[in-house]
């Protein structure tokens, strides 16, 4: 993220590291950790997409991720709605 006039930091261990996010998304797993879970996700949905040989295969796996991401939009929406809003628009 270099030059860029605003970048966002992070900032825990009762303020002992600060650490740069690249983005609303990448400070919200870094704030709270979710860095491990974020990559399991990615590992399932890796093994999945390889094990998806049709189109029938495709479209339930993406009705899955399609859950999935509707519980994480939900669950930001109740954290905070403003955030949500950011991160979430659909025009």
């Amino acid at each position: 993220m270099k030059g860029s006039k605003n970048p966002l930091f992070v900032v825990s261990n009762k303020g002992m590291d600060v650490e740069e996010a690249t983005g609303l998304f990448d400070a919200l797993v870094k704030r709270f950790g979710l860095g491990p879970w974020v990559e399991l996700l990615n590992s399932y949905i890796e093994t999945f997409l390889m094990m998806a040989s049709n189109y029938g295969a495709f479209v339930a796996l993406k009705k899955y991720i399609d859950q999935v991401v509707d519980l994480i939009e939900e669950l930001i929406k109740k954290v905070d709605p403003f955030l949500a809003f950011q991160l979430f628009y659909r025009p």
